[in-house]
């Protein structure tokens, strides 16, 4: 087994921000983290108990975070295992890395160069032998523990007293740089085959799914969404909200937009409705537009066996790991539910023009993607009716030439999946 990183900071500033604020949000948001490496790309996972617990399903209270780096952002990149699609895998301190980092920022900031090299060290002193269990009956299997050894170089400028070097015979130079060499020891416990195989990424209802691209954070509503999305914050006391998208096939005159993503709070004495009035990049499923705005259609769904073409593309390459389950009609639940009001022709009428997808999700949650939010150039916000809500974060990385001409970079990605609390 043997693992080998070299990325540089100052020669590649993207790549260094990718992979800083990558371990940076995943530090915030939980002690340690899962880093799977593979041929291809580093996967750092953020899950409650991730060694441990089966992450294949969200629950409530169980917000998950999964990065992809590729390998491409570090100059060299070296992995070899014996394990299928040559992976290690291991659960190590993210505050531990971040600290490092941060060192290392304030070296580039001084106008150093040199690389940062991640290296996998066997720490035989670190590891305990334990023969049995407290019944003497059958030996425990341990997790190895291993170090990520870090290092990087670091040239600092002294001013000498020159008259005392001339004493001493030395060259009366008031300046000498004198190279220093940080190295760190980061601890991390390698995960057994059937450890690693548990930990799998969320399954997504897709039946009943709204997609937003939301505004460019650099771009000219971006600082107008940054303050929709830290709104809340002003509230210590919420711990729950509900994040509503409603589209609107009937495009009314007093409406400049047929798309509306309001966060509700509604657990207190108190209700709060915060509305994002500017322009929204709405990716509805094609199939639940054929139900509500081309009934017609519907014969031709019966022939392909209730199978509709999705714009993949518009997902960011199928980045939304996806499985088809039942879910609740809720048109049909809204239909139901509006039979009971006292204005029922006007309501079922409204009901028949708007198609709503809701989630009741942790405010602390939204809080980790308001930090999201101002890492990443594009976001996604993709919610699934009344069962989960995805915040999924990408970051371009331009383009290279090969042999086959110019192609573009693999995309970083940071994706956060939220399990709803409670029923809408």
């Amino acid at each position: 087994m043997k693992l080998k990183l070299v990325i540089n900071g100052s020669e590649s500033p993207e790549d260094y921000k990718l992979l800083k604020s990558t371990i940076s949000t995943v530090a915030a948001l939980r002690k340690t983290a899962v880093l799977r490496f593979s041929s291809e790309r580093l996967v750092v996972v953020s899950t409650p108990n991730s060694s441990t617990s089966n992450s294949s399903i969200l629950h409530g209270d169980n917000g998950q975070l999964w990065c992809t780096i590729p390998r491409d952002v570090f100059a060299a990149y070296e992995v070899v295992s014996a394990r299928d699609l040559n992976t290690i895998a291991m659960e190590c301190s993210c505050d531990a890395l971040q600290n490092i980092f941060k060192k290392y920022d304030r070296s580039i900031n001084q106008g150093n160069d040199s690389n940062l090299t991640i290296k996998l060290q066997s720490m035989p002193e670190w590891n305990v032998s334990v023969t049995s269990n407290a019944d003497g009956k059958a030996p425990l299997k341990v997790n190895p523990v291993c170090a990520l050894g870090v290092t990087f170089e670091e040239a600092i400028n002294t001013n000498s007293d020159a008259n005392a070097v001339a004493r001493m015979g030395g060259p009366a130079h008031g300046n000498t740089t004198k190279v220093i060499s940080h190295s760190f020891k980061v601890p991390t416990k390698l995960l057994f085959r059937a450890q690693d195989a548990k930990i799998q990424e969320p399954m997504i209802n897709y039946t009943q799914l709204m997609m937003y691209r939301l505004p460019t954070p650099q771009g000219e509503w971006g600082a107008g969404f940054q303050s929709f999305i830290r709104r809340i914050e002003r509230y210590s006391n919420v711990h729950n909200i509900k994040l509503s998208g409603m589209k609107f096939w009937q495009l009314q005159d007093s409406r400049a937009s047929d798309h509306e993503l309001k966060i509700i709070v509604d657990e207190l004495d108190w209700s709060l409705e915060i509305c994002w009035n500017g322009p929204l990049d709405a990716m509805i499923q094609p199939q639940a537009e054929n139900e509500v705005a081309v009934a017609p259609d519907e014969s031709r769904a019966d022939r392909d066996g209730g199978n509709v073409e999705v714009d993949v593309e518009a997902s960011r390459d199928q980045s939304l790991f996806i499985e088809e389950s039942e879910s609740l009609d809720t048109e049909n639940t809204a239909a139901t539910e509006q039979m009971h009001n006292a204005h029922s022709g006007a309501a079922s009428m409204q009901a028949d023009s708007r198609s709503k997808h809701e989630v009741v999700i942790r405010s602390r949650d939204w809080k980790v993607c308001s930090k999201l939010y101002e890492a990443f150039e594009e976001v996604v916000l993709a919610i699934s009716h009344d069962e989960s809500c995805v915040f999924h974060c990408t970051l371009p990385r331009g383009s290279v030439e090969d042999e086959d001409g110019e192609r573009p970079r693999e995309h970083g990605q940071v994706i956060y999946y939220m399990a709803r609390v409670k029923r809408v």
